[in-house]
């Protein structure tokens, strides 16, 4: 479980950064790849420390049987509430913490973990 959940948490900095390095550039005259490096150092706190909040979810809804996907998730977006003092990052948590669920669910049941597999 651990090591899926590093691998997520890598995925979804990787794909957030590069995704919000082009979409919301900072710094214009640096060029694209200065931009990633930046919110690659942000994303990867919050989805590393998100991470180890996702594993105390999947330990909570484990014998939730098919309602578990539905829950973990909500519980996922939950994690983003204390971003909500700076609704600036909100804008920026919602997505990273929605795409590390998916990227972390595909990993499950890809090594057949899931309940629904």
């Amino acid at each position: 479980m651990i090591l899926r959940k590093i691998y997520a948490a890598l995925s979804t900095t990787i794909i957030a950064s590069a995704f919000f390095g082009y979409q919301f550039q900072l710094f214009e005259r640096d060029g694209f790849l200065a931009n990633v490096v930046l919110y690659m150092i942000y994303i990867g706190c919050g989805t590393l420390l998100g991470g180890v909040a996702s594993m105390g979810i999947e330990r909570m809804t484990r014998n939730f049987g098919d309602a578990r996907v539905m829950f973990s998730f909500i519980f996922h977006m939950g994690l983003t509430i204390p971003v909500i003092v700076n609704p600036f990052l909100f804008v920026y948590a919602v997505p990273v913490a929605a795409l590390f669920f998916v990227i972390d669910e595909v990993l499950r049941r890809r090594s057949s973990e899931s309940v629904l597999a």
